[in-house]
């Protein structure tokens, strides 16, 4: 039980971080990240590395989207 309680509140926590940080480069506050605001944070970034983060092909990542690719390191540093 307490392994289950510890995995948990990781998971939120990293959440909360992951929802942090995409509500600081949420320049317009429409809760989606666009190209140029990921560019900003990220200045090697390319529309490739965009591509492959916008996994819904919509033009804007969402924080479910932001988690994926942070997670697999899709994210150039």
């Amino acid at each position: 039980m307490k392994k289950i309680v510890i995995q948990t509140v990781t998971v939120i926590a990293l959440s909360a971080t992951a929802l942090s940080a995409q509500s600081e480069m949420d320049t317009d506050g429409d809760g989606l990240l666009s190209y140029n605001e990921l560019l900003a944070a990220y200045p090697d970034m390319t529309e490739e590395n965009f591509t492959a983060v916008d996994t819904n092909s919509d033009g804007a990542v969402d924080a479910d989207e932001l988690k994926v690719a942070t997670d697999a390191g899709l994210l150039p540093s």
